[in-house]
């Protein structure tokens, strides 16, 4: 049995020594692995700490096989996110500023009636859902709600603005 493989088992079985020793082996790769994803030195660091933090805590769940596979796979994931994440922040426009600042737009009738009428959650989730193209399960984790709660909330706001546009004649 390799020595890495020896100490994935020893801390499996609780000996805290063997963090250090997979540590020791493995940070290197694993942080050069991650900022080929981010190429950031900063996050790259964030990401390798975050890896370390996961495959203590989940060390019970590793396999006997590859624990450097297991490792970069764990690292290569949560970069992966973090590089997803960082491509969703939108830089705004000035002109998409104006949306949100509470000036009537003449060509944003739709967006201005439901600023105007609807719930902020209702709104956000339906300017996140329908003009900014998240998915659901994204503007689940932003709102802190579940998938089938900003479905629910989304159909609400739907509705509403559908009544609120035939009575404005939009």
């Amino acid at each position: 049995m390799a020595k890495l493989e020896k100490s994935f088992q020893a801390l499996k079985k609780g000996d805290e020594r063997a963090f250090s020793e997979i540590y020791r082996k493995t940070h290197r790769l694993v942080y050069y692995t991650v900022y080929q994803i981010l190429k950031d030195e900063e996050a790259a660091k964030d990401i390798v700490q975050d890896a370390y933090l996961r495959v203590h805590k989940k060390i019970s769940s590793y396999r006997s096989g590859s624990p450097k596979a297991w490792i970069l796979t764990i690292a290569r994931n949560l970069a992966i996110n973090e590089y997803n994440r960082r491509k969703r922040v939108v830089f705004l426009e000035e002109e998409k500023i104006d949306y949100f600042s509470g000036k009537p737009r003449k060509d944003t009738p739709l967006i201005d009636l439901a600023a105007k009428n609807l719930p902020e959650d209702e709104f956000m989730i339906l300017m996140l859902c329908v003009c900014e193209r998240y998915k659901r399960r994204e503007v689940a984790e932003i709102m802190k709600l579940s998938v089938s709660g900003v479905t629910w909330k989304l159909n609400r706001a739907l509705d509403k603005l559908r009544k609120l546009a035939k009575e404005a004649e939009l």
